[in-house]
């Protein structure tokens, strides 16, 4: 005989199955009462600013103003590109106060699109801990290698290189020597964050601290030479690299731009940790953020103001274009050139540090979710001992570790615009979708206060926002709207690349220089393979599994649809 058992549909616990269910939290204290919230608004600003300052700042500006040649476009760039990174600040401070919880994107695309089953969470999940941080680290840290390599042998590492060759056609030394520093840099970075979450925030304090001594110091040297010595300072400004500047020019330096204005949102990885979200999250992003677009300018300014044009015109990139400066600055004092670039390491440090501490937080959020079903538990337990996530922390750096040393040895394109670009347009991504989500929410929360007018309400007596809901805070609809559009354009732009590369026909190239997006658009289709088999395929098999029972009386069988 046959018995079948009515069963509901599996869901995951924390899945809303209708519109009603999706409702912003009430209260930030009820999120995790073990966790210990250490963050106000100076500590907030501090973490931004060491999570955003880094390695773009003293990488890109070389690259930049190599391919568009103008120095005022440059500076006017670098100008929107904050402008953009304050309309997204100020997008996911709304989001943070709607939430009050941890996860950043996780949480809120789950919010924004719980159907179909959690999709949009997912592959945001999938790429922010296999391509999206690994990406940034992976560029954070060649960053940080390439300038403790110039510290120590006072040249760049990368002068020999032939353009048409990848890393595994390339000398052992230094180009596979610059991946093994670049890891063992993250091996430390990932041990003291295991040990101590408390001393962990202590010491990116300090590479706080340092990176904005060391950029402050860049900033107004480089003004004071620019004021000082004004006869040859002014040469640059008052002319351009020769040479023509097509679209693609602006093309990648979007994406190079937006690499280094990124961590603008790292307070939303954490808000566990945030003393009253509410009142405080506003003014460390948006104080944060105006510090950095001027810290940018300013350093733009000293580098356009100190560094000779053939240093930029005669190289195919730049990508130590501090150290250049420091050159031109300390002139024959090797000394003062070593300690400066070791300053700049430390600073660079400091922001692979905060990407650590934030991408381990993600994990710790996925997990819990139940997104990787079979590590969940392990990947979101956090250590009692030294309360810190050991285990998400490890499983981050070895993944890293891969990507560093197999990936970044694949492609002609150079390791830090290979991973700068790829994790920008990766994540660029998701802003889009999370821009769009803060909408979808704001929409569905109109039409539940118009349905519930209808139903309860009268002209006399509306029904009304409670307290809470009244104080929340409203992100300006243009700062949304400027920061769903820059993600659009992004997203688009980025297909315009350059087909003209030394040793390379046009279609080799053109591939070479497509290949961020492609690594990009690769990682998003295994996520997508990867849900569509763990929440459509496996979940559907386990409901409609039989278990087959021998009778005892006879042979016959019961069958029982689980």
């Amino acid at each position: 005989m046959s018995i079948e058992s009515d069963k509901d549909e599996i869901t995951l616990s924390n899945m809303p199955q209708n519109d009603e269910e999706i409702q912003p939290s009430q209260t930030s204290d009820n999120a995790d009462p073990g966790r210990n919230k250490i963050f106000g608004v100076f500590y907030g600003i501090g973490v931004n600013i060491n999570n955003v300052i880094g390695s773009g700042i003293v990488t890109s500006p070389g690259i930049i103003w190599k391919m568009v040649k103008s120095p005022g476009i440059v500076l006017l760039l670098w100008v929107i590109g904050g402008l953009v990174s304050m309309a997204g600040s100020l997008t996911y401070v709304e989001l943070g106060v709607i939430h009050r919880i941890s996860g950043g994107e996780t949480k809120y695309l789950q919010t924004a699109f719980p159907n179909p089953k959690l999709m949009i969470s997912y592959l945001f999940s999938f790429m922010y801990i296999f391509a999206i941080r690994p990406g940034i680290l992976s560029a954070v840290l060649q960053s940080a290698a390439q300038y403790l390599w110039y510290t120590v042998n006072g040249t760049r590492y990368d002068v020999s290189f032939q353009p048409d060759k990848d890393g595994w056609h390339l000398p052992f030394s230094p180009f596979w020597y610059i991946k093994i520093i670049a890891v063992l840099i993250l091996l430390v970075i990932t041990l003291y964050h295991m040990l101590s979450n408390r001393w962990a925030n202590y010491i990116n304090q300090s590479l706080a601290a340092i990176k904005l001594v060391t950029y402050t110091i860049i900033a107004f040297a480089g003004i004071c030479r620019l004021l000082g010595n004004w006869s040859t300072s002014r040469i640059n400004w008052q002319q351009s690299i020769s040479g023509n500047t097509d679209l693609t020019a602006y093309s990648s330096s979007i994406l190079l731009i937006m690499f280094s204005y990124d961590g603008w949102n790292s307070l939303n990885y954490s808000l566990d940790e945030f003393r009253k979200p509410e009142k405080k999250l506003i003014y460390s992003n948006s104080i944060s953020v105006g510090i950095v677009t001027l810290v940018y300018l300013l350093v733009n300014i000293s580098f356009i103001s100190v560094v000779p044009e053939e240093s930029i015109n005669t190289t195919d990139t730049d990508e130590t274009i501090a150290a250049t400066f420091f050159r031109q600055l300390f002139g024959g004092s090797e000394v003062m050139v070593r300690i400066f670039t070791a300053l700049v390491v430390l600073s660079v440090v400091g922001t692979a540090a905060s990407t650590v501490w934030s991408g381990s937080r993600v994990v710790v959020a996925a997990a819990a979710s139940n997104f990787f079903p079979v590590y969940s538990y392990e990947l979101r337990t956090w250590n009692k001992h030294f309360d810190t996530p050991i285990n998400a922390l490890f499983a981050q750096f070895i993944w890293c570790s891969l990507i560093i040393f197999f990936v970044g040895g694949s492609f002609t394109v150079t390791g830090f615009m290979l991973f700068s670009a790829f994790s920008m347009y990766s994540y660029w991504i998701f802003y889009f979708a999370t821009g769009v989500g803060l909408l979808v929410i704001r929409y569905r929360n109109r039409r539940k206060l118009h349905r519930d007018l209808h139903i309860y309400g009268n002209e006399e007596n509306p029904p009304r926002l409670s307290a809470d809901e009244e104080k929340f805070y409203k992100a300006p609809l243009i700062a949304i709207g400027i920061f769903v559009l820059s993600g659009f354009f992004i997203l688009t732009f980025s297909f315009v690349v350059n087909d003209q590369c030394p040793g390379l026909d046009s279609k080799q190239c053109r591939i070479q220089q497509l290949s961020p997006i492609l690594i990009s658009y690769g990682f998003l289709l295994i996520a997508v393979i990867c849900w569509y088999i763990l929440y459509v395929w496996w979940e559907s098999k386990k409901a409609k599994r039989i278990i087959r029972i021998p009778a005892d009386e006879d042979n016959d069988k019961i069958e029982i649809t689980v």
